[in-house]
């Protein structure tokens, strides 16, 4: 992948033909991309940057504030974990109850149980709890929301995607993170749908949010809730 290296950036270069024009765009990990049409010039692009250089700095430092206002997890009894939307306390056990069997984190009765032994190693065991309970669910929502697209998806895979919710592939394959299930059923639906509609287009351009708003008209509501609210919720 071609870059372009400006003052201390480095942008990604993402050339395809199916665009038609130019899009410059700050990911939510803080990498900085262009994409464009194999039409576009190098000197194009770098001029384009350029342009944007003070809007790049912006968004980079706003990100930088959102992903560092929140404490690391603590695993400790009382601290509060985000479920579908709700957040729920944690309850750390010195001997696990009947309901836990074998498990190492159970949901029951509106509350996270924890082996207090366990409580070192709770990340790795929140987040496998959480990609199970989203492998679950994702999937079921994707095929009661692709008929309002019109599609039929491929492979649905669960796993860390860094700081993107969901993509896809060309061949139809979804990705979503598991960080997904910690979300609002409504946004988990509406990220869903955006991927969705990425099967039928892949860029982001007027055509896909034509297609988008017919699938889930107050998309931007969602867009705009997320960008606030989107990096609360995780470990």
């Amino acid at each position: 992948m071609e870059k372009i290296k400006i003052k201390d950036l480095c942008v990604e270069v993402k050339q395809t033909p199916r665009r038609k024009t130019v899009e410059l765009t700050v990911e939510r990990d803080g990498r900085i991309i262009v994409y464009a049409p194999l039409s576009a010039g190098r000197d194009e692009l770098t001029s384009l940057i350029k342009g944007k250089l003070v809007w790049i700095y912006q968004r980079l430092g706003r990100k930088k504030e959102e992903l560092h206002q929140l404490p690391l997890k603590e695993f400790v009894s009382g601290e509060g974990f985000y479920y579908r939307g709700r957040k729920y306390r944690l309850k750390l056990l010195d001997q696990a109850i009947p309901a836990m069997k074998n498990e190492k984190l159970k949901f029951l009765n509106s509350r996270f149980w924890m082996l207090r032994k366990f409580a070192s190693k709770g990340y790795d065991i929140f987040t496998a709890w959480y990609a199970q309970r989203a492998a679950e669910w994702v999937p079921q929502r994707v095929q009661l929301l692709q008929g309002r697209v019109g599609v039929e998806s491929g492979l649905i895979e669960i796993r860390d995607i860094g700081f993107r919710w969901g993509s896809c592939t060309e061949n139809g394959k979804l990705f979503f993170h598991w960080r997904l299930i910690l979300l609002p059923p409504k946004i988990i639906d509406y990220l869903i749908l955006h991927e969705l509609v990425h099967l039928h287009e892949h860029n982001h351009n007027p055509t896909f949010y034509k297609l988008l708003r017919r699938a889930t008209p107050n998309y931007e509501v969602h867009q705009e809730w997320l960008r606030c609210n989107g990096d609360k919720y995780r470990l």
